[in-house]
């Protein structure tokens, strides 16, 4: 099964729900369209190795309202901020 969307007359294809909507909610947040691609491969990747029953969505909200602040950290260390900023 894929998924498919289109954006701002561009076209993208995705091989799971949760990827097209990690990309909505990056529409939603405003990460820049050219950076979409790279935010859904980053949520989708934390979400997938996450060992808890991740918030999708709250999740993907906080990668792009963190988005530089996240970057070049580990996954672990990620997963601990977020989860204790939704306690």
């Amino acid at each position: 099964m894929k998924f498919y969307t289109e954006y701002n007359g561009n076209k993208y294809e995705f091989e799971s729900g949760a990827e097209a909507y990690i990309f909505h909610t990056g529409i939603y947040n405003e990460v820049p369209e050219e950076r979409l691609l790279k935010y859904v491969a980053f949520v989708f990747s934390l979400y997938l190795k996450d060992s808890n029953r991740t918030p999708l969505g709250e999740l993907a909200d906080y990668i792009a309202e963190n988005w530089d602040k996240v970057q070049g950290k580990d996954r672990c260390e990620i997963l601990d901020v977020f989860y204790y900023s939704i306690v």
